[in-house]
């Protein structure tokens, strides 16, 4: 049998309650002796329990009869997958081997944890039918008012019993939303960090309001460092809310896929969707060089675009520089945040652009923070970026706009 964690010290919390209940227990005292790292079974040789290193290529060979996996939504990036690999492997040659997974919800449903927990899922609601596999879990419903007592009751089985009304109360002022809810609450949150509030971008699905091809148009294109995902945002302010649309091209194919490596971005394909924007909506936004051109802006990142954008600029397009500094990038974000809070933005439930939304952490830097993706992540928020930069552009410059140059009375007053 073999406990394990994603760090030592949590392995020797698992490993230490086997030990205090063999030290405790009248019937497993006399069966067992246990040491420092492992309790042995004298009356079976080979029979034992063992407190592995969470730690890739040093756990291949065991014949394993069991494994406690604890916190499973620790067990991260590369390491954590060849990890539960090795260990669960390692199970074959037995007859009734065991797999037994504890943990809390985590953020990144693209980990060992995360897709064990939509299996279960998938399970537990008869979409698979595998009767090896059992799936326990509790959570809060979905969101759910975190603050709620009765939410708390609903997610912990132990509540009023080890754990009480007051400690809750208490944790509320002391830990973020996201903390709260994936400790206490036991939900999956979008990150480790929620930049937004919970259930904020969802709120604001409107699939009522569409882009209207008469009104200034206002267009954010971010690409990627490795050209492997890039995303172009449309935002038009309509009365007091920003309607919203993305195109995103990104490698469909997972990481270890033959075909990862093959891929590559598409960039004429990104040129001819900026040119359809430009011929689709006509009315012209903004001024370059003195001159009012026609159809949307289009702002850019030159870092990674500066040959497209000669050529679409030949090709009559209003391409503006953004650089993404700071400071730019952090009025726009907190701008974008401002924005979903008050449910001023109208997207139509772009699972792609959700999921990019999501993916971003709030960075704090000296004068503010800025959207960027979590560090040594491999996700993708380059659809957030560029909602960022459209939905600023046409909050400051359509505002401005709108209010130069109105009617009134049958007069056109500028």
């Amino acid at each position: 049998v073999v406990c394990a964690a994603a760090s030592d010290e949590q392995a020797d919390l698992v490993y230490g309650a086997a030990k205090t209940m063999v030290t405790m227990s009248p019937t497993l005292s006399q069966l067992c002796t246990p040491f420092d790292k492992e309790i042995l079974v004298p009356s079976s040789p080979g029979a034992k329990l063992q407190r592995v290193a969470a730690v890739a290529g040093t756990n291949d060979g065991k014949n394993i009869h069991a494994v406690v996996c604890d916190e499973l939504h620790e067990w991260q990036g590369d390491k954590g997958e060849k990890v539960w690999n090795v260990l669960t492997n390692g199970t074959g040659a037995r007859r009734q081997p065991m797999v037994l997974q504890i943990t809390t919800a985590g953020y990144d449903l693209e980990t060992v944890c995360g897709r064990q927990y939509e299996y279960g899922k998938r399970v537990r609601s008869g979409e698979v039918a595998d009767p090896r596999y059992y799936f326990h879990w509790v959570e809060a419903p979905e969101a759910c008012d975190h603050r709620d007592p009765a939410m708390w009751a609903a997610a912990n089985p132990s509540y009023g019993a080890l754990v009480h009304a007051p400690f809750f109360e208490d944790q509320l002022s002391k830990k973020t939303e996201s903390v709260f809810r994936r400790y206490f609450l036991n939900q999956w949150v979008a990150g480790a960090d929620l930049w937004l509030p919970y259930g904020a971008w969802d709120a604001c699905e409107d699939k009522s309001l569409e882009l209207d091809e008469s009104l200034p148009t206002f267009v954010g294109v971010d690409i990627a460092l490795r050209n492997d995902s890039t995303a172009v945002v449309v935002a038009q302010r309509q009365s007091e809310r920003t309607v919203v649309r993305a195109k995103v091209w990104e490698n469909q194919f997972p990481e270890g896929d033959p075909r990862h490596s093959e891929w590559k971005l598409n960039i004429f394909e990104v040129e001819q969707h900026m040119k359809g924007l430009r011929e689709r909506f006509p009315t012209p936004t903004t001024t370059i060089d003195d001159e009012l051109k026609p159809g949307p802006e289009f702002a850019y990142d030159p870092a990674y675009f500066h040959r497209s954008a000669a050529v679409l600029e030949g090709d009559g397009l209003a391409m503006l520089e953004y650089p993404q500094h700071d400071s730019r990038m952090i009025p726009a974000s907190q701008n974008l945040y401002q924005m979903i809070a008050e449910g001023r933005i109208a997207h139509d439930g772009d699972p792609t652009l959700k999921r990019h939304v999501e993916n971003a952490v709030a960075d704090q830097k000296p004068r503010g923070w800025r959207l960027t993706k979590p560090k040594g992540s491999r996700k993708k928020i380059d659809a957030a970026i560029a909602l960022a930069i459209a939905t600023y552009r046409a909050e400051t410059v359509g505002a401005a706009d709108e209010t130069s140059v109105y009617e009134t009375e049958g007069l056109l007053v500028i």
